[in-house]
């Protein structure tokens, strides 16, 4: 099934795959809020909404996700949308050798221990930051200098913790979107000086 999407006047035709996590809210406050410059490194691609799109506006994008159907998925949707970008199957950085300018992620976040198939999509572990932790302790290391990361946060977790728990990192709220149950937050991250 496709669906088609336009964000900041950009089009996007998208297939939805089978076992990949489908476009939705966090995805679509990326899209419409993130400011990218130089290489894209995104992180958890899912469909490759996010990878296309900045693709198809002229970025060398760079997707990784540790679902191998998603990362089918995103050259699919790479294909589709006669856009060409490099995707690999990869646990965070581990497949990624080298340093971006940017770096996207919109992580498993929600506060809970699901742990059966298929919840590796959402499941943030029981404080929300059971990927997320591993991801910003590695982030220094493949951004390059001048580098920035948009990540998403989530009120029904504690981000003020966080924040305070990587102090090498500069964090700036770039944009927000609330919903009945929570708001969930695009964060810009630099490297402190």
């Amino acid at each position: 099934m496709s669906r088609r999407y336009c964000f900041r006047n950009t089009e996007i035709l998208i297939d939805i795959c089978r076992n990949v996590y489908d476009p939705s809210d966090d995805t679509f406050l990326i899209l419409e809020n993130a400011s990218p410059h130089g290489d894209i490194l995104e992180i958890g691609s899912g469909s490759g909404i996010i990878s296309v799109f900045f693709a198809k506006r002229g970025f060398h994008v760079k997707a990784v996700d540790i679902n191998p159907e998603a990362v089918n998925c995103t050259l699919h949707n790479a294909r589709l949308n006669d856009v060409s970008l490099e995707a690999t199957a990869g646990d965070l950085f581990n497949k990624v050798p080298e340093r971006y300018d940017t770096v996207i992620f919109n992580p498993p976040y929600l506060p809970t221990e699901d742990n059966f198939g298929g919840s590796e999509q959402w499941d943030g572990g029981s404080d929300g930051f059971r990927v997320t932790r591993p991801f910003l302790r590695e982030l220094p290391v493949h951004l390059k200098s001048g580098g920035i990361c948009f990540l998403i946060l989530s009120s029904l977790t504690d981000v003020d913790s966080l924040i305070s728990e990587f102090q090498k990192l500069s964090f700036k709220e770039v944009a927000s979107s609330s919903f009945t149950f929570e708001t969930l937050f695009l964060y810009s991250i630099t490297i402190k000086d």
